[in-house]
């Protein structure tokens, strides 16, 4: 099988200058290749096609070449980049792994994932308010403390530690900052004090919920919010002799919470029409009411077990290897558009 491996490259290092942030969702070259040699390592051929402003004409030249499009492209910008290449293939009537573009383009949103779930068979959401301009209202009943975030970003790109805030002096200015001088949406949220989980779920119909991860914050600095913030994700998880310190997998939860977060997060894959694989995140508050934060539809996947990558990890948790995972991540999608191929 004759399989397109779309993706988009990273090129700058994690900073904490917004401006600099631009490419933190991108694999590495090394991640890519791990990525085309777990591919081939099927008897698939392989063909590497950067999600760049010319993927339209490279699998247009690809289309009837190829069985199957491998999608890990985060798209180059705009509040639907997620969708670039999914849309692309659905132009071409090429198969392609992953959501299609509408759960894409809702995922993305933090905001409107939050309306479509709120309140669907129990699905708890934190209250929250969209800043689209300067001329924004936050209403009193949006109860400090509160988090501000890129209502359409991932990786933790721009959650910065100081984007909890306290009081309306901070929140005015995290609000500024983190909107790029009201350039972008953001998301203000109220922050629940609690523990925080992330959840891989792959499959399709009944899918199959890994092992549950729970994201520790010991390791930070004394006086550090308690957050997968960008200098957690960038900076103090790089650090760690053990990467151990910074996560528990399988979580140490009850059967109950586990059985909890296991049917709430089968619930939102199948409310959201998500394909193939997610990862979901939530927050447990201190009075064990259970809130979903949000949910990423192409989960990132580095295969190097000395870098935090909690899909991969949850993965390796239940005993699937690297090409094991992205093995069946394929299958799954060929299985949805009735792709036939010797599997020996």
């Amino acid at each position: 099988m004759n399989v397109a491996l779309t993706y988009n490259v990273k090129r700058n290092k994690p900073s904490v200058g917004l401006e600099k942030q631009i490419d933190i969702e991108f694999d590495t070259p090394q991640v890519t290749q791990a990525e085309k040699e777990a591919i081939e390592s099927f008897g698939h051929k392989a063909f590497l096609v950067e999600a760049d402003e010319n993927a339209f004409l490279k699998l247009k030249k690809l289309k009837g070449k190829i069985d199957i499009v491998f999608n890990v492209a985060e798209g180059l910008w705009g509040e639907a980049r997620e969708t670039q290449i999914p849309m692309i293939c659905e132009i071409l009537r090429i198969p392609y792994t992953h959501s299609g573009p509408t759960t894409h383009t809702i995922s993305l949103d933090k905001s409107f994932t939050k309306l479509v779930l709120h309140g669907a068979n129990g699905i708890n959401v934190p209250d929250s308010r969209v800043v689209r301009g300067r001329d924004y209202i936050i209403p009193d009943s949006l109860k400090f403390p509160l988090i501000i975030k890129p209502n359409s970003e991932g990786s933790s790109k721009g959650v910065m530690d100081k984007n909890v805030v306290r009081n309306r002096k901070d929140l005015k200015s995290r609000i500024e900052v983190t909107s790029e001088n009201f350039a972008k949406e953001v998301l203000v949220e109220e922050y629940i004090e609690g523990r925080e989980f992330t959840v891989a779920i792959i499959g399709n119909g009944n899918p199959r919920v890994l092992p549950i991860i729970e994201q520790k914050f010991d390791f930070l600095p004394k006086g550090m919010n308690k957050i997968a913030s960008f200098e957690l994700k960038w900076q103090y998880e790089d650090s760690l002799r053990d990467l151990h310190d910074a996560y528990d997998c399988p979580a140490k939860i009850d059967k109950k919470l586990e059985e909890e977060i296991e049917n709430t997060s089968r619930e939102i894959f199948k409310l959201l029409d998500v394909r193939d694989c997610a990862r979901i995140d939530y927050r447990l508050d201190q009075n064990g009411k259970l809130f979903f934060l949000e949910i990423n539809t192409l989960p990132g996947i580095n295969p190097s077990p000395d870098e935090i990558s909690y899909f991969p990890i949850a993965a390796r948790t239940a005993g699937m290897s690297f090409t094991e995972m992205v093995g069946e991540i394929l299958n799954l999608a060929c299985e949805r558009y009735g792709i036939k191929f010797d599997r020996s």
